[in-house]
């Protein structure tokens, strides 16, 4: 009987082990970077991204790096960092919402790739392999040699991040400064992009497209929330029949891209022998949905030739394939390459379709959605300088936001857009505009700076 006791207790004892081992297995694995050395010496981000390379997760349970409690400062690198081939969660470190550790790829900011086309000594940041679920929160990614981050075919999550004078690379279709998304799935939410500029198109001599300054949206699905986007520049072009410039904030070549509750001012957009690009977005395929945003007092690059030269760049929005929606938005005060105010242009088989709510300064589309305003000149609807140009604040933590004038026309003149709107219900892409939506219902209710929106709420970001 003895023995029995004995035996049974021995039994529980090692289940007891190897239920302890499995949990220990499941739990997700930690990494803590230690120093603010740009190397790969011990306890570094680059022997961090190594390290978690080679332990075995799912995109459930990604590795965690994260850095010691009180590191602060710059890591300024003496190498490209590793390619991230697993799935990895970076938490960086925060004072007062602003992050307090910088990741920097050592490029000279004074290169303008966009304009030059040179290259700029420096080393790449972050570049996400295929199938790699990743996501980052709490970090400034700057001076990249490359976009501060490259998606190939990843799942990725941005989250109060900084992105500041990244550079993107130079190609036949130049890569964004920031972010470059390859058919992979993006969000970024409370992100800040300033100064960042993107990559020279038809490096060959012949034609080719710009890079956005911030983001490049190639294929897959991108959300971009409550981020704000101020003098970012698209890269030139190229030269040959067909080039485009590349747009100041964002360009969508293929895909599906939501973005609400965002502010883009002061952008520029790329230049081309053809056809110059939007300071603000342009869209030459795919489908867009920007609801709830200010874009305002940007400048597009002038096209030298193609179907009206140098006026065929909107300053603000630009459509030349594809399908953008807008809802509750401020366009107004963007200029193109000829300094002739043009908010919202579509040619060729764009198309553009308004869910109402939306104040124009000067479209070249007309729009009839319910609320629809233009012709308002931009003193009237945000607090601008003597000069008449934006004029931006920052409420809390780290991102500027542009206030409406006491008596501004946008103020109570809208809706909160959420799922219960139509969105292109006779579309294909639908369901991923609807989906998402219902996903962010609730912060749809707020404005950029994470107040609640009135019952009749403003037009644009903030209210």
């Amino acid at each position: 009987m003895f023995l029995m006791m004995n035996i049974n207790c021995s039994f529980r004892s090692l289940i007891h082990v190897i239920l302890f081992l499995i949990i220990a297995a499941m739990s997700k694995a930690q990494i803590e970077v230690l120093t603010l050395a740009g190397d790969d010496s011990q306890g570094s981000l680059i022997a961090a991204i190594n390290k978690a390379n080679t332990l075995k997760t799912d995109p459930g349970k990604p590795v965690s790096i994260s850095f010691a409690k009180n590191l602060s400062g710059e890591i300024v690198l003496s190498m490209d960092l590793p390619a991230i081939e697993n799935h990895i969660s970076f938490v960086g470190n925060a004072n007062n919402g602003r992050p307090t550790v910088t990741v920097n790829g050592l490029v000279n900011p004074a290169i303008n790739e966009g304009l030059k086309g040179g290259v700029s000594p420096g080393f790449n940041l972050f570049v996400i392999t295929s199938g790699k679920t990743v996501s980052f929160e709490k970090l400034i990614l700057t001076k990249s040699n490359k976009s501060g981050i490259t998606n190939n075919g990843g799942t990725v999550t941005v989250k109060d991040c900084m992105f500041t004078y990244n550079l993107g690379i130079g190609s036949i279709h130049g890569t964004a400064g920031a972010i470059q998304n390859e058919t992979g799935n993006l969000t970024v939410t409370r992100s800040y992009f300033f100064y960042n500029t993107g990559g020279v198109g038809g490096t060959d001599g012949g034609a080719g497209y710009g890079g956005a300054g911030c983001i490049n949206v190639i294929d897959g699905n991108a959300v971009i929330l409550n981020s704000s986007f101020f003098e970012n520049e698209g890269g030139f072009g190229g030269v040959g029949v067909g080039s485009v410039g590349g747009a100041g904030v964002i360009m969508v070549r293929d895909g599906n891209v939501l973005m609400a509750n965002c502010t883009a001012a002061g952008n520029f957009g790329g230049g081309s022998i053809v056809t110059g690009a939007s300071g603000g977005i342009i869209v030459i395929g795919g489908n867009m949905t920007i609801l709830q945003s200010t874009i305002v007092d940007n400048l597009g690059g002038a096209g030298l030739g193609g179907f009206d030269g140098v006026d065929f760049c909107s300053g603000g929005i630009h459509v030349l394939a594809g399908t953008l929606n807008l809802g509750g938005n401020i366009i107004a005060g963007n200029h193109n390459g000829s300094d002739e105010e043009t908010d919202l242009e579509s040619q060729v088989s764009g198309e553009v379709r308004s869910f109402g709510h939306n104040l124009f300064g000067a479209a070249k589309v007309e729009t009839n959605g319910t609320g629809d305003v233009n012709k308002v000149a931009l003193k009237d609807v945000i607090i601008t300088t003597s000069e008449g140009k934006h004029q931006s604040e920052i409420i809390s933590g780290f991102m500027p936001t542009i206030a409406l004038t006491d008596k501004s026309p946008a103020k109570n003149n809208s809706i909160v857009f959420t799922e219960k709107n139509p969105v292109m219900t006779n579309d294909v892409h639908a369901k991923f505009f609807t989906d998402e939506m219902k996903k962010y219902a609730s912060l749809l209710q707020t404005d950029q700076n994470e107040e609640k929106r009135a019952a009749n709420p403003s037009i644009g970001a903030v209210e």
